[in-house]
């Protein structure tokens, strides 16, 4: 005789069950345009969330970050420099973009950077979109999928709650990001749109324009600057195969411009601490508090010792492995239009691997490109990315549990968290390769002659 409790149990889960098939099924058939506005939907209830949280709870939600960039608003506002808030090491463009906080209401930003999330999942549809119309000009049964297969890159990032969560939090990685993404996607539509010199101009603007917002976009460079060559490269390498051609002129052109333009009109507004705290200090930076970063330990000690950081050991340790990575990979997956993004994605993954401070918000950094490379990696099945997945999570829950004791419990965890720091160290780097060992792509579009 069957136990009642026991089929009811099993009755209530196959409803939940079919319920979430249905669901699913459900935002499977829902256009790109309805997914954008449930997006903005969820992260409106986010950002009214954190009104009601910072209201009640003595541990914000809204990120540090956020009040620093208005409290330099009202700053700016008042006719002072933004660098009179303490700790405040940003472009000033961004407390300028927030000065409706001071006037009209203190999450204005929040609305603007969630804004930016919403753009960025446009233009991975769109990007997704025409890459694959390009691979799969003569396959109907291809071309029937290629909708669906946009649709699901952009989702990635559209209902991606680190994504949304950052954002609607005040940190503003979405706007760089953006900028980043609009880089790339006008390089490879250079082909497809007239006249080539202003779309890569353009590209170039908006290279150096999100260089002055963040700095660490400059490691794309030499990829953006090979994608445009003759090519291919001889080998071994040769100093006369990156001599810039007319195209390659126009990009490193617009991206002076872009960066030179915004800096020097700060730089006559804010003078030297302007150079300094948006420039300098990031390349300088010293950080004793724990962080996801191999070399956490490493400055710890260091500090506590009384050693130099500044030191030509410690400087190459930190330094150099992450230079010859980024030029290797940029050299392999740079010169090729159709490999951009990925190549992009490789080089941010570095960056923030291999970074002497990495936080959560740093991986937004290449989670943004992820979803351009996505179509690219359809040898790894579903089971192999959701076990990647749990891996990478695994190593930040592994690293948290030690963070919160010394953070609350005040437990001396110092160790602890560095031998945590080393083990996601390893992890991102055993993804980053199999994701490189698992990449393909289809040329969609000859290196045109010039």
């Amino acid at each position: 005789m069957s136990n009642p409790i026991q089929s009811t149990s099993i009755m209530m889960a196959l409803k939940k069950n079919t319920w979430l098939q249905n669901g699913c099924r459900y935002l499977s058939h829902l256009s790109f345009r309805n997914h954008l506005l449930i997006s903005a939907v969820l992260r409106l209830v986010l950002i009214l969330y954190a009104q009601l949280h910072d209201a009640r709870s003595l541990v914000p939600f809204t990120d540090i970050d956020y009040k620093v960039v208005t409290d330099g608003a009202r700053l700016a506002l008042n006719g002072d420099t933004p660098f009179a808030r303490h700790t405040y090491r940003y472009s000033p463009f961004l407390a300028y973009m927030q000065i409706p906080n001071v006037l009209l209401h203190p999450a204005y930003g929040k609305v603007i950077y969630a804004m930016f999330d919403l753009l960025l999942g446009i233009l991975i549809y769109g990007q997704v979109r025409l890459d694959l119309l390009l691979q799969h000009q003569k396959d109907r049964d291809e071309c029937k999928r290629t909708e669906k297969t946009a649709l699901i890159s952009a989702c990635f990032w559209l209902y991606n709650p680190l994504t949304a969560v950052i954002s609607t939090r005040g940190n503003g990685d979405s706007i760089p990001s953006f900028f980043v993404l609009l880089s790339i996607s006008l390089l490879i539509r250079m082909e497809q749109q007239l006249p080539k010199s202003l779309i890569i101009f353009c590209a170039g603007l908006s290279h150096g324009f999100v260089v002055h917002l963040r700095i660490y976009p400059i490691v794309f460079s030499l990829a953006y600057y090979l994608c445009l060559s003759t090519g291919p490269f001889p080998k071994p390498f040769k100093l006369n195969t990156i001599l810039p051609n007319k195209q390659q002129l126009w990009l490193v052109f617009g991206t002076l411009l872009g960066l030179v333009t915004f800096t020097w009109i700060f730089y006559a507004l804010y003078g030297w601490q302007y150079i300094y705290e948006a420039y300098f200090y990031h390349l300088m930076r010293k950080d004793m508090r724990h962080n996801f970063s191999l070399y956490f330990l490493l400055q710890y000690l260091s500090n506590a010792e009384d050693i130099e950081e500044s030191s030509l050991l410690l400087k190459c340790i930190v330094v150099v492995p992450q230079l010859l990575l980024l030029f290797y990979l940029s050299w392999t997956f740079g010169q090729h239009r159709q490999t951009l993004a990925f190549c992009v994605f490789c080089l941010a993954f570095v960056v923030v691997t291999y970074n002497s401070v990495v936080t959560s918000q740093y991986f937004i950094w290449y989670l943004t490109v992820l979803p351009l490379c996505i179509k690219n990696l359809q040898h790894l099945s579903l089971v192999r990315c959701a076990s990647l997945l749990s891996l990478w999570l695994c190593g930040q829950v592994l690293w948290l549990l030690p963070a919160y004791l010394l953070e609350f419990k005040t437990w001396h965890t110092f160790f602890w968290i560095g031998v945590q720091g080393a083990v996601f160290f390893l992890i991102n780097g055993y993804i980053l390769v199999e994701l490189i060992s698992n990449y393909e792509h289809k040329s969609f579009n000859a290196r045109s002659k010039k």
